[in-house]
């Protein structure tokens, strides 16, 4: 679940540029489908500051997927703006990462696991 004040614009970012399936929507959350669970955007009062990401504490939504390059590059066909401008890797060279904006003020991030050697 994530919070934002703006819910067309969350709606517009989960649904269009995430791709993510709708299964519900009301006044105050959209519910979407995440392969079988419910991913719930909540409508709050304030969005979060963006800028102190990593600095303070903030609830992340991490999505796995099977090529990190690919899938950042058809995010930012659809608008996606990373924080990452290339991926990060995990210290075990277990994950790639990369972290975007989306509405609210929240950052998620995309993760590809690797093979450790």
């Amino acid at each position: 679940m994530v919070l934002t004040p703006d819910l067309a614009e969350a709606e517009r970012f989960y649904g269009e540029a995430l791709a993510l399936a709708p299964i519900d929507k009301s006044s105050n959350q959209l519910v979407y489908d995440l392969v079988g669970t419910e991913f719930r955007v909540i409508r709050c009062d304030k969005a979060a500051d963006a800028r102190k990401h990593a600095a303070s504490a903030a609830t992340i939504c991490i999505f796995e997927v099977d090529s990190i390059d690919a899938e950042m590059g058809r995010m930012r066909e659809r608008g996606v703006v990373f924080i990452h401008e290339t991926p990060a890797q995990s210290p075990d060279g277990g994950f790639r990462y990369a972290a975007f904006h989306a509405p609210g003020g929240n950052v998620h991030e995309i993760m590809e696991r690797r093979a450790v050697r």
